[in-house]
């Protein structure tokens, strides 16, 4: 198996262990705050990649700067829409639609902006991958959370899309290091609207210290994931990698099925007993077995 294939497999099963721990960030009663908070400041503590610079960040070109930006932009509005839509619907429901409707945005876009970046060997695992994450979701929406889910979903694959061009246009550093810290800047920006200034700092102020502690661990491991995820875009299929993101809830199906008894936070009873156990099973063994097509068609 290709080696970026490994490392967007491993970055999904940080990605499910930090999931566990947004889950109780959202739902317990002490969490960041509004969304445009929480927003905020996932995006500023991006200010972290500023310890790369004495390993060689070059001055990006116009393009480049470009891309960044909007890497930026779709990057905040992913985070914003993901937990509007968490305020009125279950993180097992919303999830996986997001990561679906993910990797349909990039399906879809990717041979249209990315020449050579998808090839029929990997189309039907793709597709495997797709379905069986939209079948772990039970569509228990509102309205207006089944849009912000769907919204959060297209945002997060213009994130993977922006991040090969970024690549594409130069090394892996200096690719990582502009997206990071224009997340930084546009972050910054909003503390320049009044209003919303005051929504992050009342945000911040109300939140307690264990909160906040377990906000920034928790955006640390979220990193390292997202560290593992931008290389494996950067040296392989963004469509692919994207796809992979329905191995994450494929992780948490077997820790809430091997843990659960001694932790609490993965006991959720609609998705492991009953109708939602066999679809949820159903779902992880269609995501296992368009890994495994994968991994034929890569070998």
């Amino acid at each position: 198996m290709a080696s970026w294939l490994l490392l967007a497999i491993g970055a999904q099963f940080i990605t499910a262990v930090s999931v566990l721990i947004d889950r109780q960030i959202v739902v317990k009663a002490q969490h960041i705050g509004k969304p445009i908070v929480y927003a905020f400041y996932v995006s500023i503590l991006s200010v972290f990649v500023i310890v790369l610079i004495p390993f060689g960040v070059s001055i990006p070109s116009l393009a480049l700067l470009g891309f960044a930006l909007g890497h930026a932009l779709a990057f905040f509005c992913g985070i914003y829409f993901l937990y509007s839509a968490l305020k009125d619907a279950r993180a097992s429901d919303v999830a996986p639609v997001v990561g679906a409707t993910s990797a349909i945005a990039t399906l879809i876009a990717a041979p249209l902006i990315l020449d050579g970046d998808l090839s029929e060997s990997v189309i039907a695992p793709i597709i495997f991958l797709v379905v069986g994450t939209a079948l772990i979701s039970h569509f228990h929406f509102t309205r207006a959370a089944l849009r912000y889910t769907i919204l959060s979903g297209i945002a997060f694959g213009a994130v993977a899309m922006s991040a090969k061009l970024v690549f594409n246009e130069t090394t892996f550093l200096d690719g990582f290091f502009w997206t990071r810290i224009l997340s930084v800047f546009f972050a910054s920006c909003l503390l320049l609207i009044p209003n919303l200034r005051a929504q992050i700092f009342s945000g911040g102020a109300r939140s307690s210290h264990g909160a906040r502690y377990l906000v920034i661990g928790n955006k640390l491991l979220g990193g390292s994931a997202a560290i593992l995820t931008a290389f494996a875009i950067s040296l392989g299929s963004v469509s692919v990698v994207n796809a992979l993101s329905g191995l994450q809830f494929a992780f948490l199906f077997l820790f809430a099925l091997v843990f659960a008894p001694s932790m609490p936070l993965l006991r959720d009873g609609s998705k492991t007993h009953g109708h939602g156990g066999w679809q949820t099973g159903l779902g992880v063994a269609v995501i296992c077995v368009g890994l495994a097509l994968l991994y034929s068609a890569s070998t």
